[in-house]
C-alpha cells in the first residue's frame, strides 16, 4: 500500500474550538484513562492528532472488535452487487459442515440476522473463546444450540462476524481482506494492514483487525462521505444508510465472562442498554454512529457534525469516562468559535507535545544485578515457563523466558525504553492473542529494596505488562500483570532456584 495522508488544517479553520481540545485532553489525563492515539477530523481535514509516547502515528493497533464495522462493508459491496441477498440462509452457504440435523431455527438464521446480532444464540462468543480453536469455526458456529427464532433478541458476538466473512469468501472467492483491498482500501491510501485468519482460511470478521489511526479514521470518512473518495464511489449510499441506521431499537449488553456475552438477565442486574445497533455498527447520540472494540478502540461518525473520531486505548473493560469525556469537551467545540484561537492552538500543542504514558521511576543500577545475573529453573506451573534468565550490561538487561512455546527474548532499558521484537507468550493476559513476533518497547529500574521492576508494553496491541523479579532466600519470585484483559489481569507468582 502507499500511505496517502488526509489533508490537515488547524481547528479553529474547520470551526473547532481549540480550547475544547484540550480540556478534553486535560480531563481523560486527570481521570487517568489510558490513550494510546487520538484524532480528529472534521469538513475535510484533521483538525487535531495525538499520540501518547511510545504509541506513534504510523504504528498499526490492533482493532479488536471495531473490526466488525470493517466485515459490514465488505458484505455491502457484494450486496451492492447483486451477488449476496440479505434473506439469503446461512446454513446454504455451508452445506457440508452443518450438523446431520439442522434445527428449525438454524434453517431460518440469514444474512442480516448475523448483521444485526440477532442469531437465536443464548450465549454471544468472544473472539477469545474461539482464537485458539484449531477446527474449523464454521462447522462450531452451526453446531451452536439456536435456542430462538433468529431476529428477534439482540445477542452480541465475534462469531456472527466471523460467519460474515466466511460468507464473503464463499460468495466472493476471495478473502474479505482481499476483497475490501481491491474494492476499498487500495483507494485511501491505506499504511500497513494486517488481518488475523481463521483456521479455515476465512478471515477472522469479528476482530484481528490491525491498522494506523489514520486509518480507521479514513475508514469513518468513507462513511460520512456516503461511500465516496476523491469522486469515486466506492460504496453505495444506500447500503451505508441501511449499515449506519438503527436496526435493533432494544439493545442490551448482558453480562461477559470474559468467553461469552450472557444473555439479559430477567431482574434487568448488570445489563447495560444501548442506543442501538445497525449492520456491525452501533448507534450513538447526536445521530451519530461507531465501531468499537473492546478496550477502547473507537472509529465515531457524526453525520450532523461533519465529524469523525478515533481512538485507541487501553481502557479496563466496562469504562465510559472516555465517552463522558467526549461528549462534555469535545463535542460542544464542534462549530463554536474560539474566543482567542492564536492562544488556543499555542495551548493545545503544547498539551499534545507532552503527551506521554506514565514510566517507571526507580534506579538504573543496583547491587542486587550481579545477584539476579543469569538462568533460572522455574517451578512447574500452568503457564509452562521452565527457565528465565537475565544478562546485564550497562544500561540494559536481556531477559529470556522458555516456555512450550520455545524460547523468547526481549530488551529492556534501564536508562530509557528500549525495543525489540519478540515472541514472548502473553495468551493468558492479552485477551487470547498470541501473535508469532511483535514489537515491544520495555523499560525496567530497581527499587531501592533491590526488586526490579519493568513494563513491557506492546505497541500494537492495547496491552502493557508489569513486572516485578525478586529474590527471598536465594529464589527467584517473578510477578507478572497486565494493564487490561477480558479475563484474569494477574498471573500467578512463578518461583525458580538458580541454574
Amino acid at each position: 500500500m502507499t500511505y496517502v495522508p488526509l489533508p490537515r488544517a488547524l481547528p479553529q479553520e474547520r470551526g473547532v474550538d481549540p480550547r475544547g481540545i484540550v480540556e478534553f485532553l486535560s480531563a481523560v489525563s486527570d481521570a487517568g484513562i489510558e490513550l494510546h492515539s487520538f484524532m480528529l477530523y472534521r469538513q475535510g481535514a484533521v483538525v487535531a492528532e495525538a499520540f501518547w509516547q511510545p504509541y506513534s502515528a504510523r504504528r498499526m493497533h490492533v482493532q479488536h472488535s471495531a473490526t466488525k464495522s470493517w466485515t459490514a462493508t465488505a458484505v455491502g459491496l457484494l450486496v451492492d452487487d447483486g451477488r449476496l441477498q440479505l434473506d439469503a440462509k446461512v446454513v446454504s452457504f455451508f452445506p457440508e459442515l452443518c450438523p446431520p440435523q439442522i434445527s428449525a431455527n438454524l434453517a431460518a438464521m440469514t444474512v442480516e440476522d448475523l448483521l444485526t446480532m440477532r442469531t437465536g444464540h443464548q450465549r454471544g462468543i468472544s473472539g477469545g473463546a474461539w482464537r485458539n480453536l484449531q477446527s474449523s469455526w464454521v462447522e462450531a458456529f452451526l453446531n451452536e444450540p439456536v435456542d430462538e427464532l433468529p431476529g428477534q433478541s439482540f445477542i452480541y458476538s465475534s462469531a456472527s462476524s466471523f460467519m460474515l466473512s466466511a460468507i464473503v469468501t464463499r460468495v466472493s472467492g476471495q478473502t474479505m481482506h482481499a476483497l475490501l483491498q481491491e474494492r476499498v482500501l487500495g483507494f485511501l491510501g491505506m499504511d500497513k494492514l494486517e488481518w488475523d485468519l481463521a483456521p479455515d482460511g476465512f478471515n477472522s470478521g469479528g476482530n484481528g483487525l490491525s491498522c494506523t489511526t489514520e486509518d480507521s479514521l479514513k475508514f469513518g470518512v468513507l462513511h460520512l462521505n456516503k461511500g465516496q473518495w476523491q469522486g469515486r464511489q466506492l460504496l453505495s449510499p444506500q447500503w451505508i444508510a441501511a449499515a449506519t441506521r438503527n436496526q435493533v431499537e432494544d439493545v442490551w449488553m448482558g453480562e461477559f465472562d470474559g468467553k461469552q456475552y450472557l444473555p439479559r438477565n430477567k431482574d434487568g442486574a448488570g445489563d447495560v442498554q444501548r442506543e442501538g445497533y445497525g449492520y456491525q455498527w452501533w448507534m450513538t447520540r447526536h445521530g451519530g454512529y461507531y465501531a468499537s472494540g473492546v478496550f477502547g478502540q473507537y472509529c465515531m461518525v457524526l453525520p450532523e457534525q461533519e465529524t469523525v473520531l478515533a481512538f485507541t486505548c487501553g481502557l479496563q473493560l466496562g469504562e465510559r469516562r472516555l465517552q463522558a469525556a467526549i461528549w462534555e469537551h469535545l463535542f460542544p467545540a464542534l462549530g463554536r468559535s474560539a474566543a482567542d484561537p492564536q492562544a488556543s492552538r499555542l495551548q493545545l500543542d503544547a498539551v499534545i507535545d507532552g503527551l506521554r504514558l506514565p514510566m517507571l521511576q526507580g534506579l538504573s543500577e543496583s547491587p542486587e544485578a550481579e545477584a539476579l545475573q543469569g538462568r533460572f529453573a522455574i517451578e512447574p506451573n500452568e503457564d509452562g515457563v521452565c527457565e528465565i534468565s537475565f544478562d546485564f550490561s550497562p544500561g540494559e538487561c536481556a531477559f529470556g523466558l522458555v516456555d512450550h512455546r520455545g524460547t523468547h527474548r526481549l530488551r529492556v532499558g534501564l536508562q530509557q525504553p528500549l525495543e525489540s521484537i519478540t515472541s514472548l507468550t502473553g495468551n493468558y493476559l492479552h485477551h487470547q492473542y498470541q501473535p508469532q513476533q511483535t514489537p515491544v518497547i520495555a523499560h525496567g529500574c530497581w527499587t531501592p529494596e533491590g526488586e526490579l521492576r519493568m513494563n513491557w508494553r506492546f505497541v500494537e496491541t492495547a496491552f502493557g505488562d508489569h513486572v516485578r523479579c525478586r529474590l527471598e532466600g536465594g529464589r527467584l519470585l517473578f510477578d507478572r500483570g497486565v494493564n487490561t484483559n477480558a479475563g484474569s489481569m494477574q498471573r500467578p507468582t512463578l518461583t525458580g532456584k538458580r541454574i
